[in-house]
C-alpha cells in the first residue's frame, strides 16, 4: 500500500515538474477582478496551487482523523464498560452455580438421614 502511494506521489511530483518547466511564461493573477499578481512566472503559480492544494487536503484528513480517534476512544470505553458486565454477569452465574449444587447436596442428605 505505501508504494503504490509513494508511486502515485511520485508520479503527481514529475507532471507538476514538468508543467513547471514548459509553462515559465509570465502570467497576471487575478482575484475578484483585481489584479493580484503581475509577471508573475506559470512556474510559481503550478507550484502555488500544488501546495495550497496539499495545505487543504492535510487538513481535512487531519480533521477526520482526529474524528476517527475520537470515535474509536467513544467506542473503546463503551467496550470495556460491556466487559466489565458481561464478567459480573459471569460472576452471578457461577454464584448461582455454586449455591445450586450446594443446594442440592444439603438436599440429598435430608433425604437421607430421612430414610434412616
Amino acid at each position: 500500500m505505501k508504494q503504490s502511494k509513494l508511486l502515485i506521489v511520485s508520479l503527481f511530483a514529475f507532471i507538476v515538474a514538468v508543467l513547471a518547466v514548459y509553462n515559465q511564461d509570465p502570467v497576471n493573477i487575478s482575484f475578484f477582478g483585481k489584479n493580484i499578481l503581475t509577471d508573475t512566472p506559470m512556474i510559481v503559480v503550478i507550484i502555488g496551487s500544488v501546495l495550497f492544494g496539499v495545505l487543504i487536503t492535510a487538513i481535512l484528513g487531519f480533521m477526520a482523523q482526529s474524528k476517527l480517534k475520537k470515535s474509536i476512544k467513544k467506542l473503546e470505553a463503551e467496550l470495556k464498560k460491556k466487559k466489565e458486565k458481561i464478567d459480573s454477569l459471569q460472576l452471578k452465574i457461577r454464584e448461582f452455580e455454586e449455591k445450586e449444587e450446594g443446594g442440592e447436596d444439603d438436599e440429598q442428605s435430608e433425604t437421607d438421614f430421612k430414610e434412616e
